[in-house]
């Protein structure tokens, strides 16, 4: 028997997997030298000087103090956003020390430390002012964005070199329930050159990328694809996963297609009503192949009974997807 490890590398590279496979993040590791003014739930100070705050409302997700943004007109951002120097680091020891709590030989090292390219400018600005920005000063956005698209490269080398990752995870939510935030002329123009150039410092090293975005992607997935980029989660329920399958079968891994906004992800769902849905998904999705499976309820991290729920789902999941390999 495979490990769970190889597994999921399997099913992100269009590969026959052995088993159903789950959504398999739990070797996540960055430089802990960027993260050294965050507290443990990840509040507090990211690498360019943005504060975040976590809440229970917030699901265990970090974002920035609302109201309290470090870049209030684009035009000046040269005088704001400062990559960190990271010439005098010891990379091997610090990706020793990093890596010590992962289990290599069972989990996925998975290389993360940013929080994406538009995701990255809002925490900037702030959605109001960032939009509007990137409408009205998109040569300035697209600078910023270079700018620290040569940081993120520079780390991500350093990554390759020293922590060895098995994948890559880039985040970077970009859409709306309906649609993306800016058009796509704009995600072309500003965001998907350095996307790709972050990518395929990992791809050019056989290390496969999986992409994060919520919301309605359909319009993106294309780029993400011509630019080596070979798994999506969450890939929620409001796109047509079907038509993008059939699009690209296993060569693009689906890692999602739980309604993760509806019904079925909140705190009064029964227990049989979690079980119906584990069913219909593995009948719906494991049939075609590049499904992978990322369900469960939301809630506050440490509630006890949202952990007996995702136990139910989980635990069914795995014995009800047996019967199809």
């Amino acid at each position: 028997m495979i490990t769970e490890k190889e597994n999921y590398i399997r099913f992100i590279t269009g590969k026959d997997v052995a088993f159903a496979p789950t959504m398999n993040l739990m070797g996540m590791v960055g430089p802990s030298y960027l993260y050294k003014d965050r507290n443990p739930d990840m509040s507090g100070f990211d690498f360019y000087g943005v504060e975040y705050v976590v809440s229970p409302e917030s699901n265990g997700g970090f974002i920035p103090v609302p109201g309290k943004f470090i870049l209030d007109d684009v035009t000046k951002w040269h005088d704001v956003i400062k990559n960190p120097d990271i010439s005098g680091l010891d990379w091997e020891e610090m990706a020793k020390k990093d890596m010590a709590h992962i289990d290599r030989e069972n989990v996925p090292v998975c290389a993360n430390f940013i929080p994406g390219f538009f995701q990255a400018f809002i925490n900037f600005m702030g959605f109001t002012e960032g939009l509007c920005a990137i409408y009205e000063e998109p040569e300035e956005v697209k600078a910023l964005t270079e700018y620290i698209t040569d940081f993120y490269c520079e780390v991500a080398k350093k990554m390759v070199e020293y922590y060895k990752p098995d994948m890559m995870w880039l985040p970077d939510d970009v859409c709306t329930q309906r649609a993306p935030f800016i058009s796509k002329a704009a995600y072309d123009e500003i965001f998907m050159p350095s996307i790709k150039k972050y990518a395929r410092v990992f791809i050019d090293n056989g290390i496969p990328v999986e992409i994060h975005c919520c919301g309605e992607c359909m319009d993106l997935i294309e780029d993400w694809v011509e630019a080596g980029i070979t798994a999506w989660d969450p890939a929620q329920v409001m796109n047509d996963l079907i038509a993008v399958h059939n699009k690209y079968g296993k060569d693009f891994a689906i890692i999602g297609g739980w309604d993760s906004s509806g019904p079925i992800a909140r705190g009064d769902v029964t227990d049989q009503e979690l079980i119906d849905a584990v069913d219909e998904w593995c009948d719906t999705y494991l049939p075609l192949g590049g499904f992978g499976f990322a369900g469960g309820v939301m809630g506050a991290i440490g509630d006890p009974e949202v952990a007996r729920k995702n136990g139910i789902v989980f635990e069914r999941f795995k014995e009800y997807s047996k019967k199809f390999f």
